[in-house]
Formats: structure tokens, sequence, C-alpha cells
């Protein structure tokens, strides 16, 4: 009935839909769907908002339901004891839709489970001459459906300081990390680059493995021949390849001046300020406050 543009950005992609897609929204009543005998197609039958009662044919016809709950919805409501709407749904109140008939307060089992995470000692090498080993990713058809990696992991051998080349089908595979970390030992590495995707999403991972491995997580260097190689150059193989060898290479001699860095811990006081003590403002100050938080509330009206 109404097209209701609530997100960030989503009136401005309801625009371009209409203005650069062609796309035509109607705002109206159906009364019902028809099959035409001749074609098989869908006949549309509508009232629009002047009251006029149109009929259009068309090939596909997708309708939005409503939802139900399933099945197992009572029995599940039973055991946690949550009253129901006369819907099936879970009741809620006016005023707090996301919460149930059941209070599940949980601020007092907040970090009662976490447990810090141990790693080997770390490896001392910044005496040591660079060892470094590289490892080239196919990533399915993302880099090796463009990219000659045998060809790129070839040169790769020739490069000053590496000792160990490596060719992966998925690099950032669970798998893959295991055998990441058993080479780095088994081989003496102290320096690691891979050649793969995007550094924005999967640095963090492989700096994990070479913690995992007694190594600094700074000791790790990252080429991305697929972003700035296969898919930008998906129509010139050759010289993706050419290019991925040239990546691969600055890597390679950047990782070898790599040295290992120490991250400091700063210890954080656990309170809040709340600017504004108006509804949402001390809405949120009892919320922290429930969590267990030391909050402060800075209003600059003498009351409300």
């Amino acid at each position: 009935m109404d097209m209701r543009c609530y997100g960030k950005g989503f009136d401005r992609y309801y625009e371009r839909t209409k203005n650069e897609y062609g796309v035509r929204f109607v705002r109206s009543r159906i009364s019902g769907i028809e099959e035409e005998s001749g074609t098989n197609n869908l006949v549309l039958k509508y009232e629009s908002e002047d009251g006029i009662l149109h009929s259009e044919e068309f090939d596909l016809i997708v309708l939005s339901v409503g939802l139900s709950p399933p099945k197992d919805a009572e029995n599940l409501a039973k055991i946690l004891d949550i009253r129901r709407n006369r819907y099936g749904f879970g009741e809620t109140m006016e005023f707090h839709p996301l919460e149930t008939s059941r209070e599940r307060l949980l601020t007092s089992a907040r970090g009662t489970c976490t447990t810090e995470k141990t790693y080997p000692p770390e490896q001392d090498v910044s005496g040591d001459a660079p060892r470094i080993g590289v490892f080239i990713c196919n990533c399915g058809i993302n880099i090796g459906g463009v990219v000659d990696v045998p060809a790129v992991t070839k040169y790769t051998f020739t490069l000053p300081y590496v000792v160990y080349v490596g060719e992966n089908l998925f690099t950032c595979a669970q798998d893959t990390q295991e055998s990441i970390c058993k080479i780095i030992k088994e081989n003496g590495l102290n320096r690691v680059v891979v050649a793969s995707c995007s550094p924005r999403t999967h640095e963090p991972l492989f700096q994990e493995t070479l913690r995992q491995a007694g190594l600094n997580p700074y000791l790790f260097e990252m080429a991305n021949i697929r972003d700035q190689c296969s898919w930008v150059h998906m129509k010139q193989p050759r010289e993706a390849t050419e290019k991925a060898k040239d990546l691969v290479r600055m890597a390679v001699r950047k990782a070898a001046y790599l040295t290992p860095l120490v991250r400091w811990k700063t210890p954080v006081t656990k309170a809040a300020l709340v600017i504004g003590g108006g509804i949402s403002g001390m809405t949120a100050a009892l919320s922290l406050a429930e969590q267990n938080f030391r909050v402060a509330i800075v209003e600059k009206e003498t009351q409300r």
C-alpha cells in the first residue's frame, strides 16, 4: 500500500529504481489474479488511487504474503513460559516491542563465560636474516581463472630471501591456516607473504595464524592479486599475470624490512557519560546502569 524508505540511503535507492531503471510503482488495491487460458500469462486486477479499475497482463507475479508462526511455536512458548498473542507470536508490550512477557536479564552473566586466548611464546627474530615464505592463492576462479598462478609461483622462487613458496586453492580456509602454521615451524620462516585478495578483510586472519606459529603478527605482508589484478584485468590474462608478479615482488621486498611491533594495552574506565537528560538520555543511562556501568548524565536545564 505505502512505500516506506526507512533506512539510510533507501529513499535514494527508491528514486534510482524509478528514474534510472524504469521500475513502476503503483499504489493500489489488488482485487485478484487470474490465469489467461491462451497464453498462461497472469492477469492482475487492481483499483488505482482515483478509484478506476485496471487489468494488466504479466509473465510473472511475486506475492509478498504475511507471516505465520511455525507449528512448534506453541510448544516452545510453553517451555520458555512466554505468552503468545492472538496471532500465535510472542506477546510484547506497546512501548517495549522487543521484550516478551518473561523478563530475561543477562547483565549478571556478562563476561562470565569469556576466556583469554593463549599463544605460544613469541620468537625473537629481530636479528635474524629474512626467511620469507610466500603463499599464493588460486581463490577458485577468482584469481586462477585469469592469473597464471603456477607461473607466478615459479617466478616467486627466484626472489631474494624467499625459502618457501606454496600454492593453495583457498588460502583463507581453516585447514590451510593450520597447514601454514605447520610450514612456518618446519621451514623456520620469520616473514610471511600471502598473495590473495583484500588485506581489508583477510589481513587479521593471517596475522592470527602467525601468532599461533609463534611469530610477531606484524611480520606479515599481503599482495592483493584479486581486487587489484584479476578482477580489474579479467580480459587481459597475460598482463594480469605480469602484474601479479610485480605485486608479489613488491610485497616480498617490503617483508624483508619488516620488524616486530609490540601492542600496548591501555586500561579502560568502564563508565559512560550521557549528554542530555531527556527521554532518550535517561533511557540510555538506565540501560547502561542495569549492565553494571557507572553512568553520569549532563543536562543544561535544571528540570524536565
